[in-house]
């Protein structure tokens, strides 16, 4: 075999190594109606999530500044519940510290959520398609609101469009919102629950990592 045969086997194997990795990428890819499910919810779930961030940096920000453990959880609402059935007055202080470590978890875990769903709407290419995401997802503003806000010019460059075009961008950001928070494994986190007592759509919800 000469060097010009070699060449050309060793090209084929590649064009066939690369082809397998883009059907293996495009259907790892591929969204059901499961996923866009899940991502409709999540994102219509974002504005939440960062409430709930924000509240608990301003809790910490508040103890830093000198507010007693105490103080704090009454603030909160937390004294006289029940954390792994024993009540808070038992030992305020120990109690204090569990829950501050069971919040600091949920708001690693909504961060990464968040943080998440920000930097896929950043990478969306299209200008209309970005701006009705960050208007109805990050911004949380109502659909006609979204809708009447897209149909006059909003800069130099993104023109105003109609009601339809602006429904149509609404599922096309949804669909490419879908892939990212697929690929990045975003979607693993959001599950539906089909258990006993469920209807039969199932109760959908966050489901927290696992921690050692």
């Amino acid at each position: 075999m000469n060097d010009n045969q070699m060449c050309i086997i060793n090209n084929l194997e590649n064009e066939s190594s690369d082809t397998q990795k883009i059907v293996q990428v495009n259907f790892f890819d591929d969204v059901v109606a499961v996923d866009i499910r899940k991502t409709k919810w999540l994102l219509n779930k974002y504005t939440d999530l960062i409430d709930v961030i924000k509240n608990y940096e301003y809790s910490l920000q508040q103890l830093e500044n000198g507010m007693a453990a105490y103080d704090l959880l009454s603030a909160e609402g937390s004294v006289a519940k029940r954390v792994t059935g024993q009540e808070l007055t038992a030992d305020v202080t120990a109690n204090a510290v569990l829950l501050k470590d069971q919040r600091h978890i949920n708001y690693r875990f909504y961060l990464l959520i968040t943080n998440n769903i920000c930097f896929a709407i950043s990478n969306i290419r299209d200008a209309h398609e970005r701006l009705a995401a960050k208007l109805l997802f990050l911004d949380g503003m109502k659909y006609l609101k979204a809708q009447q806000y897209m149909s006059r010019e909003y800069k130099k460059g993104i023109h105003g469009i109609s009601a339809t075009t602006f429904a149509d961008k609404r599922r096309k950001v949804i669909e490419n919102l879908a892939k990212s928070l697929k690929v990045n494994r975003t979607l693993d986190f959001v599950i539906i629950d089909y258990g006993r007592g469920r209807n039969k759509e199932g109760e959908i919800g966050l489901r927290m990592p696992e921690v050692n």
